[in-house]
């Protein structure tokens, strides 16, 4: 600790957290289903030729990740999925949005024809209302709901 209390980092101080991101085999699908599904954005765009890469930074409300496709990306046999099931497997699992209202969230990505791992529940201990959905790979997306 410094002479103010505050944690010393050896990067200096960390405000927050930068981003995710996520491998995936069909980037233009990918977009799409982020797109129609949770209405993201394309903030940026990188498909470096010597790298065989393809890169979209995706946006949805302010908060960014990544969509990464290579030439020899194939499927994970962690997708598809249940949220402890994925959890056991060393790796990113999944990606968290927060939400004002969880279960106005899901009734709204049902009529958009998303799947979903797990449907609203609350978890007191953390004071959190959540659901999981699987986006169009597999890969486990969640949606929180912070409860007072």
């Amino acid at each position: 600790m410094s002479s103010n209390g505050r944690m010393q980092y050896p990067l200096g101080e960390v405000t927050r957290g930068h981003h995710y991101a996520i491998s995936v085999r069909d980037m233009d699908a990918m977009v799409a289903w982020y797109q129609e599904k949770l209405g993201a954005v394309v903030t940026g765009a990188w498909d470096p030729e010597e790298l065989g890469a393809h890169v979209r930074i995706v946006t949805v409300n302010g908060f960014s990740f990544e969509l990464v496709s290579m030439n020899e990306s194939s499927p994970s046999s962690t997708q598809w999925g249940d949220p402890p099931g994925m959890a056991i497997k060393n790796g990113p699992f999944h990606m968290a949005f927060t939400v004002d209202d969880c279960a106005a969230a899901v009734a709204e990505l049902k009529l958009r024809d998303v799947k979903f791992a797990w449907d609203v529940a609350d978890y007191d201990e953390l004071k959190m209302r959540c659901a999981h959905f699987w986006d169009l790979e597999g890969n486990i997306l969640e949606l929180v709901e912070v409860l007072d």
